[in-house]
């Protein structure tokens, strides 16, 4: 090469020349790539830098700005040789083949191209950090189902912009069919994206596609109208539910195996104004693991599950609103109880994961088989330890509390705010105080937090009213550290620029000591209750929140938005 890189932009008078030596030091003890410094000290534009480089090189400068490349190049060639390389095909046009190099003098790494692909490849300049994004989006899973949709799209403006047909594509045989790809796409790209939900929801001009990831919906692509019925139909088709049906609700389940990995998804169907709106709930089998370990749980309150999971008889409540991961933990309990020499069984509404070495029931009120009655006759199944999904009405209460007082260990839910009030809730259901102080060991409250993501997490000042309003009115307990350092998530491309990523989960376990049965029994209100149990060693979900926040681990305001959304 003739020139440098800091020779052509101050030729060019983009800088001078005090600012180039005054780069050049700094630069060397920062490590960085002098065009990325510039860019990054904002001495140059990318434009600017894109025109130094390709006069640098002798090559075209190519920009790799969002949307400019279509991701479905990169694949052209493996993932591991384009990272080494720090190379990506760009374009492909007759037998020529456009390649982004970071270093376009990379004769080797052309010529092994050209022998892989079978293209005659034309150099390109690209910046380091557009390449890497192209790479992550162009392997990333998480993109299949809008990349799916894209290449159909493309299929049938080939084909005059014709539009699907529906017999064609509810063939199971005709797996290349485009509807039965983009299915596939969307319900595997929820399962790689780590979601919980799959929302498809009929709007005009196209059906909006989004799915709940750690918690919040975010829309992930949109679906034409004109492909919306088939959609539909193949959604039900898998399910085994009623194609010709569209005026009722349908439930149904699927089950998908792809590439080794196995999933299920719960599917509702109901019918609204602009068509059928579908909710697909996520069953990843093949990651769910269930232990203390997996949860997350701090080691403190792990050895309080499992003093109470050794007791023979009591009633254990998890309280928490619906996607808070109840269901997660009460499977984890089961699996940290021994099976082969306790006969543990449960009956659920829906059975959502198969347990090894437990016994579990559908619910199915059309039968018989409701919480009430199948706790009846799991009762004469000689039982140990029984988990009942849920605790509705007063007649699955009083039979769980009289399945505790009889030498069983009972696991159940109630949806309450937090695990003082689950005494409250059983006085709703109907429960006297003195029933209640008997059967009840212990009430666990759980929430879910979104973990902030590592890459953009950043310093940020206490917001002190967050926190005074957590603890309504009440004085700031002395565990809550003001003076610690908080953070918060800027956002970048790794967390979608939502500043999260993933979930962390925090408990509140109020343990019922002899003290806590006497004030339940004596009918002392919630204030009472919760300043006893604190007294006995229970923390409470604010502390316990806020805690992962001095860790750096979530955010102030996702704890009070947790807590009182």
């Amino acid at each position: 090469m003739a020139k440098r890189l800091g020779d052509i932009v101050v030729e060019r008078g983009w800088i001078t020349e005090e600012q180039l030596e005054k780069a050049i030091a700094e630069q060397k003890t920062v490590g960085m790539q002098m065009g990325s410094f510039l860019l990054h000290r904002g001495l140059l534009t990318r434009e600017q830098l894109g025109e130094a480089l390709s006069e640098q090189y002798e090559a075209p400068f190519q920009s790799l700005e969002r949307g400019s490349v279509h991701p479905q190049l990169a694949r052209l060639m493996p993932e591991s040789f384009c990272r080494s390389r720090n190379i990506a095909p760009v374009a492909v046009e007759g037998g020529k083949m456009r390649l982004g190099m970071v270093w376009p003098g990379d004769m080797e790494a052309i010529s092994e191209t050209e022998l892989m692909t079978g293209y005659e490849v034309e150099a390109a300049i690209c910046l380091a950090d557009e390449l890497t994004r192209l790479l992550d989006e162009s392997f990333d899973k998480r993109f299949a189902a809008r990349q799916t949709a894209i290449d159909i799209r493309y299929e049938e403006l080939a084909k005059g912009g014709a539009a699907i047909d529906e017999e064609e594509e509810l063939d199971d045989s005709d797996s290349d069919a485009p509807v039965v790809r983009l299915v596939e796409s969307i319900l595997m790209g929820a399962v790689h994206a780590g979601a919980s939900d799959i929302h498809l929801e009929p709007h005009d001009p196209q059906m909006r596609v989004r799915y709940r990831i750690d918690g919040q919906l975010q829309q992930v692509m949109s679906v034409p109208r004109d492909s919306e019925e088939p959609l539909v139909g193949r959604i039900k088709v898998l399910a085994n539910l009623d194609t010709a049906e569209t005026r009722r609700p349908q439930d149904g389940n699927i089950t998908l195996e792809k590439d080794g990995q196995r999933a299920s998804f719960r599917v509702s169907i109901i019918p609204c104004v602009r068509g059928e709106k579908i909710v697909l709930r996520v069953l990843d089998e093949s990651s769910k693991t269930f232990s203390f370990d997996a949860l997350g749980m701090p080691e403190d309150q792990v050895a309080r599950m499992r003093a109470l999971l050794d007791r023979p008889h009591g009633m254990i409540v998890m309280t928490g609103p619906t996607g808070s991961g109840k269901t997660t933990t009460m499977y984890s309990m089961l699996c940290s109880i021994d099976s082969t020499t306790r006969n543990v069984s449960t009956i659920e509404d829906p059975v959502e994961f198969r347990l090894p070495g437990i016994n579990q029931v559908q619910a199915n009120n059309e039968f018989g088989m409701g919480f009430a009655n199948g706790l009846k006759y799991l009762m004469r199944q000689d039982p140990d330890v029984i988990l009942v999904g849920e605790i509705r009405d007063h007649e699955t209460a009083t039979t769980s509390v009289q399945a505790a007082l009889t030498g069983h260990l009972l696991i159940s839910t109630l949806h309450t705010n937090d695990a003082v009030g689950t005494v409250a809730r059983l006085n709703d259901l109907g429960l006297d105080n003195f029933k209640i102080a008997g059967a009840l060991v212990a009430a666990v409250a759980q929430r879910l937090l979104r973990k902030l993501c590592p890459h953009c997490r950043r310093e940020t000042p206490l917001n002190r009213k967050l926190i005074e309003l957590m603890f309504e009115g009440r004085e700031i307990p002395p565990e809550v550290d003001l003076n610690a350092t908080y953070y918060t998530g800027a956002g970048c491309d790794h967390c979608g620029g939502t500043g999260y990523s993933g979930r962390i989960p925090i408990y509140e376990i109020m343990v019922v000591t002899p003290a806590l049965e006497k004030a339940i029994e004596a009918g002392l209100p919630a204030s009472k209750l919760r300043e006893i149990a604190t007294s006995e060693g229970m923390v409470e979900l604010a502390i316990g929140g806020l805690n992962q926040a001095r860790q750096g681990l979530t955010t102030v305001e996702e704890v009070y938005f947790k807590l009182t959304g």
